[in-house]
Protein backbone atom coordinates (compact mmCIF):
# COMPACT_ATOMS: atom_id res chain seq x y z
CA UNK A 1 0.00 0.00 0.00
CA UNK A 2 1.40 3.61 -0.93
CA UNK A 3 2.09 5.44 1.70
CA UNK A 4 0.22 8.85 2.15
CA UNK A 5 -0.63 12.08 3.97
CA UNK A 6 -4.30 11.35 5.64
CA UNK A 7 -5.96 14.15 3.45
CA UNK A 8 -4.08 13.13 0.26
CA UNK A 9 -6.26 10.96 -2.10
CA UNK A 10 -4.04 7.61 -3.26
CA UNK A 11 -4.79 9.29 -6.88
CA UNK A 12 -3.13 12.29 -6.01
CA UNK A 13 -0.06 10.12 -5.00
CA UNK A 14 0.44 8.16 -7.79
CA UNK A 15 0.14 11.17 -9.96
CA UNK A 16 2.61 12.84 -7.52
CA UNK A 17 5.53 9.68 -7.58
CA UNK A 18 4.95 9.39 -11.33
CA UNK A 19 5.30 13.40 -12.06
CA UNK A 20 8.52 13.03 -9.96
CA UNK A 21 9.87 10.44 -12.35
CA UNK A 22 9.49 12.01 -14.93
CA UNK A 23 10.98 15.24 -13.46
CA UNK A 24 14.19 13.46 -12.74
CA UNK A 25 14.41 11.54 -15.56
CA UNK A 26 14.15 8.05 -14.47
CA UNK A 27 10.31 8.58 -17.08
CA UNK A 28 12.11 10.24 -19.77
CA UNK A 29 10.24 11.28 -23.13
CA UNK A 30 8.70 8.11 -25.28
CA UNK A 31 9.14 6.23 -22.44
CA UNK A 32 6.21 3.73 -21.62
CA UNK A 33 4.60 4.24 -18.05
CA UNK A 34 3.86 1.23 -16.07
CA UNK A 35 0.99 -0.63 -16.85
CA UNK A 36 -2.04 -0.02 -15.29
CA UNK A 37 -2.42 -3.51 -13.34
CA UNK A 38 1.57 -2.81 -12.21
CA UNK A 39 0.67 -0.06 -11.18
CA UNK A 40 -2.29 -1.09 -9.03
CA UNK A 41 -0.10 -3.67 -8.18
CA UNK A 42 2.90 -1.33 -7.42
CA UNK A 43 0.41 1.12 -5.38
CA UNK A 44 -1.85 -1.25 -4.13
CA UNK A 45 -4.76 0.89 -5.26
CA UNK A 46 -7.68 0.24 -7.22
CA UNK A 47 -7.87 0.37 -11.67
CA UNK A 48 -10.20 3.43 -11.13
CA UNK A 49 -7.43 5.40 -9.13
CA UNK A 50 -4.72 4.40 -11.42
CA UNK A 51 -6.98 5.39 -14.33
CA UNK A 52 -7.64 9.17 -12.36
CA UNK A 53 -3.91 9.86 -11.69
CA UNK A 54 -3.00 8.87 -15.60
CA UNK A 55 -5.80 11.05 -16.83
CA UNK A 56 -4.76 13.80 -14.30
CA UNK A 57 -1.05 13.55 -16.28
CA UNK A 58 -2.51 13.47 -19.82
CA UNK A 59 -4.36 16.10 -18.64
CA UNK A 60 -1.27 18.24 -17.57
CA UNK A 61 0.30 17.51 -20.84
CA UNK A 62 3.09 15.14 -19.21
CA UNK A 63 1.82 11.42 -20.89
CA UNK A 64 -0.17 11.10 -23.81
CA UNK A 65 -2.49 7.37 -23.63
CA UNK A 66 -2.33 5.44 -27.03
CA UNK A 67 -5.50 3.27 -27.22
CA UNK A 68 -4.21 -0.69 -27.56
CA UNK A 69 -0.56 0.51 -26.97
CA UNK A 70 0.13 2.09 -23.60
CA UNK A 71 0.36 5.76 -21.31
CA UNK A 72 4.32 7.36 -22.99
CA UNK A 73 6.06 10.31 -21.63
CA UNK A 74 5.40 13.43 -23.60
CA UNK A 75 8.11 15.62 -24.49
CA UNK A 76 8.09 18.93 -22.87
CA UNK A 77 5.99 21.41 -23.95
CA UNK A 78 6.47 24.94 -23.63
CA UNK A 79 3.85 27.70 -22.69
CA UNK A 80 5.23 30.59 -22.16
CA UNK A 81 2.79 33.65 -21.72
CA UNK A 82 2.93 36.72 -24.23
CA UNK A 83 1.63 39.53 -22.26
CA UNK A 84 5.00 40.00 -19.71
CA UNK A 85 8.29 39.16 -20.54
CA UNK A 86 9.98 35.77 -18.83
CA UNK A 87 12.82 34.10 -19.84
CA UNK A 88 13.50 30.25 -20.52
CA UNK A 89 14.49 29.06 -17.29
CA UNK A 90 11.04 30.95 -15.75
CA UNK A 91 9.25 28.64 -18.06
CA UNK A 92 10.78 25.49 -17.29
CA UNK A 93 10.21 26.54 -13.37
CA UNK A 94 6.53 26.76 -14.20
CA UNK A 95 6.09 23.72 -15.80
CA UNK A 96 8.45 21.75 -12.86
CA UNK A 97 11.15 20.86 -15.55
CA UNK A 98 14.92 21.09 -14.60
CA UNK A 99 16.10 23.99 -17.43
CA UNK A 100 20.01 23.51 -18.92
CA UNK A 101 21.88 24.48 -21.71
CA UNK A 102 24.46 23.73 -23.60
CA UNK A 103 26.91 26.53 -25.03
CA UNK A 104 27.84 26.16 -29.03
CA UNK A 105 29.57 29.08 -29.58
CA UNK A 106 30.82 32.48 -28.13
CA UNK A 107 32.41 35.20 -30.38
CA UNK A 108 33.16 38.55 -31.11
CA UNK A 109 32.04 38.93 -34.52
CA UNK A 110 30.96 41.96 -37.11
CA UNK A 111 27.18 42.77 -36.90
CA UNK A 112 25.43 42.22 -40.15
CA UNK A 113 22.56 44.58 -41.42
CA UNK A 114 19.98 43.11 -39.25
CA UNK A 115 21.54 42.61 -36.29
CA UNK A 116 23.13 46.69 -36.58
CA UNK A 117 20.01 47.93 -37.12
CA UNK A 118 17.75 45.86 -34.07
CA UNK A 119 20.93 46.93 -31.52
CA UNK A 120 21.45 50.18 -33.02
CA UNK A 121 24.52 50.28 -33.85
CA UNK A 122 26.75 50.30 -37.17
CA UNK A 123 26.95 47.88 -40.04
CA UNK A 124 30.26 46.25 -39.15
CA UNK A 125 30.42 47.21 -35.92
CA UNK A 126 32.36 44.50 -33.13
CA UNK A 127 29.14 42.99 -31.56
CA UNK A 128 29.19 39.15 -28.80
CA UNK A 129 27.24 36.70 -30.50
CA UNK A 130 26.63 33.54 -28.79
CA UNK A 131 24.65 30.17 -29.43
CA UNK A 132 22.78 27.88 -26.90
CA UNK A 133 20.82 24.85 -27.00
CA UNK A 134 18.11 25.44 -23.87
CA UNK A 135 17.21 22.19 -22.36
CA UNK A 136 14.30 20.92 -20.28
CA UNK A 137 14.87 17.76 -18.17
CA UNK A 138 17.89 17.05 -20.77
CA UNK A 139 15.13 17.60 -24.02
CA UNK A 140 16.25 20.31 -26.13
CA UNK A 141 13.77 22.86 -26.54
CA UNK A 142 15.35 25.93 -28.52
CA UNK A 143 18.17 26.46 -30.05
CA UNK A 144 18.75 30.41 -29.65
CA UNK A 145 21.03 32.74 -31.53
CA UNK A 146 21.95 36.20 -29.20
CA UNK A 147 23.84 39.30 -29.94
CA UNK A 148 25.09 42.32 -27.22
CA UNK A 149 26.51 45.22 -27.80
CA UNK A 150 30.33 44.43 -27.01
CA UNK A 151 30.29 47.00 -23.01
CA UNK A 152 27.46 44.44 -22.34
CA UNK A 153 28.45 41.20 -24.25
CA UNK A 154 31.99 40.67 -23.03
CA UNK A 155 30.66 40.69 -19.05
CA UNK A 156 27.90 38.17 -20.33
CA UNK A 157 30.38 36.00 -22.44
CA UNK A 158 32.83 35.52 -18.75
CA UNK A 159 29.35 33.55 -17.29
CA UNK A 160 28.45 30.17 -16.59
CA UNK A 161 26.50 30.33 -19.36
CA UNK A 162 25.32 26.38 -19.37
CA UNK A 163 23.79 27.35 -16.21
CA UNK A 164 22.92 30.85 -15.77
CA UNK A 165 20.27 32.61 -18.01
CA UNK A 166 20.64 36.22 -19.28
CA UNK A 167 18.16 38.18 -17.83
CA UNK A 168 19.53 36.64 -14.47
CA UNK A 169 23.06 37.66 -14.99
CA UNK A 170 21.54 41.38 -16.21
CA UNK A 171 19.64 41.96 -13.56
CA UNK A 172 20.94 39.73 -10.63
CA UNK A 173 24.71 40.62 -10.63
CA UNK A 174 25.48 43.42 -13.05
CA UNK A 175 22.00 45.31 -12.22
CA UNK A 176 21.05 45.99 -15.75
CA UNK A 177 17.15 46.22 -15.16
CA UNK A 178 15.04 45.12 -17.84
CA UNK A 179 12.03 47.24 -19.44
CA UNK A 180 10.43 44.94 -21.64
CA UNK A 181 10.64 43.18 -25.05
CA UNK A 182 9.94 43.08 -29.13
CA UNK A 183 8.56 39.64 -30.23
CA UNK A 184 7.91 38.85 -33.81
CA UNK A 185 6.66 34.80 -34.11
CA UNK A 186 6.55 33.28 -37.53
CA UNK A 187 6.24 29.57 -38.42
CA UNK A 188 9.59 27.98 -40.45
CA UNK A 189 11.37 24.81 -41.09
CA UNK A 190 14.40 23.26 -39.99
CA UNK A 191 17.37 23.70 -41.65
CA UNK A 192 20.53 20.78 -41.06
CA UNK A 193 21.73 23.14 -38.53
CA UNK A 194 18.73 23.94 -36.35
CA UNK A 195 17.50 20.22 -36.67
CA UNK A 196 20.76 18.99 -35.30
CA UNK A 197 20.75 21.25 -32.50
CA UNK A 198 16.70 20.30 -31.55
CA UNK A 199 17.39 16.44 -32.70
CA UNK A 200 14.30 16.72 -35.45
CA UNK A 201 14.37 16.38 -38.60
CA UNK A 202 15.72 18.52 -40.95
CA UNK A 203 12.16 19.97 -42.53
CA UNK A 204 10.35 19.74 -39.50
CA UNK A 205 7.67 22.83 -38.06
CA UNK A 206 10.18 25.29 -36.39
CA UNK A 207 8.77 28.26 -34.67
CA UNK A 208 10.94 31.18 -34.63
CA UNK A 209 10.89 33.74 -32.18
CA UNK A 210 12.64 37.05 -33.49
CA UNK A 211 13.30 38.84 -29.40
CA UNK A 212 14.53 42.00 -28.85
CA UNK A 213 14.88 42.77 -25.09
CA UNK A 214 15.27 46.59 -23.72
CA UNK A 215 16.96 47.95 -20.61
CA UNK A 216 15.50 50.40 -18.54
CA UNK A 217 14.97 53.56 -18.19
CA UNK A 218 16.34 54.40 -21.35
CA UNK A 219 14.90 51.87 -23.82
CA UNK A 220 18.11 51.02 -25.01
CA UNK A 221 18.40 47.90 -27.22
CA UNK A 222 20.11 45.39 -24.57
CA UNK A 223 19.66 41.80 -27.01
CA UNK A 224 18.36 41.07 -30.12
CA UNK A 225 17.88 37.00 -30.86
CA UNK A 226 16.69 34.05 -33.03
CA UNK A 227 15.01 31.46 -30.83
CA UNK A 228 14.02 28.40 -32.03
CA UNK A 229 11.32 26.13 -31.23
CA UNK A 230 10.38 22.41 -32.82
CA UNK A 231 7.12 23.06 -33.60
CA UNK A 232 5.30 20.67 -31.62
CA UNK A 233 7.62 21.34 -28.11
CA UNK A 234 5.74 25.04 -27.65
CA UNK A 235 2.72 26.85 -27.71
CA UNK A 236 1.62 30.54 -26.47
CA UNK A 237 -0.81 31.89 -24.74
CA UNK A 238 -1.99 35.47 -24.47
CA UNK A 239 -5.43 36.85 -22.91
CA UNK A 240 -6.96 39.88 -24.59
CA UNK A 241 -9.32 42.15 -23.21
CA UNK A 242 -11.89 43.58 -25.62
Amino acid sequence: MVARDDDMPFHAVVRTELLEQIRTGKLRPHDQVPTEPELMERYGVSRTTVRRALRDLETQGFVTREPGRGTFVREPHVKPRLDRLTGFVEDMDALGLEASATVELVERTRAGSEVATQLGLRRGEEVVHIERVRLGNEVPISFDESWFPTDVGDRVAQENLAEDPFYAILEDKYDIALAGADFVVRATSADDRIAGHLQIEPGRPVLRLTRLSRRKPDGRPLIFEFLHYAGDRISYRLTLDR
